[in-house]
């Protein structure tokens, strides 16, 4: 996911444009004010942001973005005007920014930076260790880097887009996540309204996880036009002392009824 943050309608629409040529999932906002309602909604891996804003400069990005952990946070090239100095370009890149670009923008050039900084960084565990890298969903245990998933001496292997929900459902437990986000991790593109492709998927890794004997179901709740809810506790929990079986009631004879009744 790609995220442009730029005052200029034009500039925001070349550089959405070029995205879609390239089939890259992207969003556009115009304003710091708008940007950190829209960070809740997604999350960009890799951010255009023009250093003046309408409302403010780049440096207000930054210091949204400071709250993100490092593993998360995305990379930001910070587009500047011809005549910004020396100490302006040291200024943003102290502050973060990944890269600087001055006017005019060649669009190969910030195509070819966007190309990489838009994947995800991947981290390799330490060769003496001699552990795997591993995370638990739904009571199963995923090794992303074997696109396999366990639980016991049950195991099976998946597909990577598989590895890649559950990774984003273990990463945001009792979280609603959106869509937008969904659309964009997983497949590289905007999401427009049409769930299909996220329920084909969410059904594949149900399937898989059904093998182990795992109903993924009740961990997982589709949230209708919003997006999912992982909990790692299935289901609600019982209110405590209240019996799960129910009442069984004492078979009485006519006599004892009518006793009863004429006691009373």
């Amino acid at each position: 996911m790609i995220l442009f943050i730029s005052s200029s309608n034009r500039e925001a629409a070349a550089l959405a444009t070029a995205c879609d040529h390239r089939s890259w999932a992207s969003y556009s906002c115009a304003t710091v004010r708008e940007f950190r309602p829209l960070t809740e909604r997604i999350r960009p891996r890799a951010i255009v942001v023009r250093q003046r804003l309408i409302d403010g400069y780049s440096d207000d990005i930054f210091v949204s973005l400071r709250a993100t952990p490092a593993a998360t946070r995305p990379r930001v090239i910070v587009l500047m005007s011809a005549d910004r100095s020396t100490p302006a370009e040291a200024r943003q890149i102290a502050l973060g920014a990944d890269c600087v670009l001055h006017d005019p923008v060649r669009m190969e050039i910030l195509l070819e930076y966007l190309a990489k900084y838009r994947l995800p960084v991947e981290t390799h565990a330490p060769h003496s260790s001699g552990r795997r890298v591993a995370f638990s969903v739904a009571g199963v245990d995923v090794y992303p880097q074997e696109h396999r998933i366990a639980r016991g001496k049950r195991s099976l292997h998946v597909a990577p887009q598989e590895i890649a929900l559950l990774r984003i459902l273990a990463d945001t437990p009792d979280e609603v996540v959106p869509y937008e986000i969904l659309y964009g991790d997983l497949l590289g593109r905007r999401f427009e309204g049409d769930t299909t492709n996220c329920r084909v998927l969410l059904g594949k890794v149900s399937a898989s996880f059904k093998r182990l004997q795992i109903d993924l179901r009740s961990f997982i709740q589709v949230i209708p036009k919003s997006g999912y809810l992982y909990s790692p506790v299935p289901d609600k929990p019982r209110l405590p002392g209240r019996s799960t079986r129910p009442k069984r009631l004492r078979r009485q004879s006519p006599i004892q009824g009518v006793a009863r009744r004429a006691n009373r």
